[in-house]
């Protein structure tokens, strides 16, 4: 069985820069947990939730927020 992924194009909160953030659907319906940049390598506090309709929303914040 294959781990189920769906992604979100969102923005830096450090270096301005769009990412894509991938979220592993296998984690459960809110999930919460630190992922660097993949341009700038800084860590993000990312909360990503799934919304009634099966569709996945997230923030991204640094770690003084």
């Amino acid at each position: 069985m294959g781990v189920m992924e769906d992604s979100l194009t969102l923005q830096c909160p450090y270096c301005g820069q769009p990412v894509e953030l991938c979220i592993d659907e296998g984690g459960g319906p809110r999930q919460d947990y630190v992922e660097d940049c993949p341009i700038c390598c800084r860590p993000w506090d990312v909360e990503a939730w799934a919304t009634d309709d099966g569709s996945w929303c997230a923030t991204l914040r640094t770690a003084d927020e």
